[in-house]
């Protein structure tokens, strides 16, 4: 794996070890992803402020007045959202490409590079999608994020297509 260079963050090195730490960051959260889809399958139908309430209730018994926690709960106590296997289904299929990948990407397997950057893509359209719907920053971030990723991924593909061919 190669190096940063502080001097020249946009040098082929530099931008190959952003690459890297990019994927595995994605190989983790697609780990995570995918714990959380099977652990939403044992909750189906459940609402989210009940699971969430279970989830936090040791900070609500030693604090009545956690500011963070009265401001959640209060903003999703309103909702009538369930765990559908929507929801968990959702999370199992993105985690398991985020790690599927993760893996081939970090194996440099040229194939899965345009494969991986049109899926990208569209998993980007469709959180544009719901940024729309939601007005959510956390995904707006998300969006950005992706977004960076995506084009680490172009320039790893474009970088690795040029080592081939000489």
């Amino acid at each position: 794996m190669e190096t940063f260079d502080v001097d020249d963050v946009t040098s082929p090195e530099s931008m190959s070890f952003l690459f890297h730490i990019s994927m595995w960051w994605k190989f983790f959260y697609g780990a995570v992803r995918v714990a959380l889809g099977f652990m939403l399958l044992k909750l189906i139908g459940t609402p989210f402020n009940d699971i969430f309430y279970s989830l936090m209730s040791h900070e609500l018994s030693t604090d009545k007045t956690d500011v963070v926690f009265q401001f959640i709960f209060r903003l999703i106590e309103n909702h009538s959202f369930t765990v559908t296997y929507f929801i968990a289904a959702y999370l199992l299929f993105w985690g398991v490409l985020d790690i599927l990948f993760s893996v081939l990407l970090l194996r440099r397997k040229l194939w899965a590079f345009p494969l991986s950057m049109i899926l990208m893509g569209l998993f980007i359209v469709y959180e544009i999608y719901r940024v729309i719907h939601t007005k959510s920053l956390i995904l707006l971030a998300l969006i950005f994020v992706g977004i960076g990723v995506l084009y680490l991924i172009d320039i790893e593909y474009i970088r690795l297509k040029k080592l081939r061919t000489k």
